[in-house]
């Protein structure tokens, strides 16, 4: 069974979250930007990019998917888990071009 968090982001929201394994992330619609370990990551609908464990910054509109790892590289107690997840409005936009 795969487990996804679906997420919708709406223009000038910030949301963070501690990855605790590895993971990936799908745009499934709009236009994002991602930051996590320092390494800024813009994705465009139909893109995806893993993961590594750590700080997530996640910033744009529209939708997004993330996943644990996929089966070919997971590991024992794979299953993607969040720490804590808290919803910021940011004042600020970051342009993906």
């Amino acid at each position: 069974m795969e487990h996804v968090l679906h997420l919708t982001l709406q223009r000038q929201e910030l949301l963070v979250l501690q990855l605790v394994r590895p993971g990936q992330v799908r745009a499934l619609s709009g236009a994002h930007w991602l930051s996590i370990n320092g390494e800024d990551i813009c994705l465009q609908a139909g893109e995806q990019a893993a993961l590594p464990a750590g700080k997530l910054l996640l910033e744009g509109n529209g939708r997004l998917d993330l996943l644990p790892v996929p089966p070919q590289r997971a590991t024992r107690g794979s299953d993607l888990q969040l720490g804590g997840i808290s919803v910021h409005n940011a004042q600020r936009e970051v342009s993906c071009n």
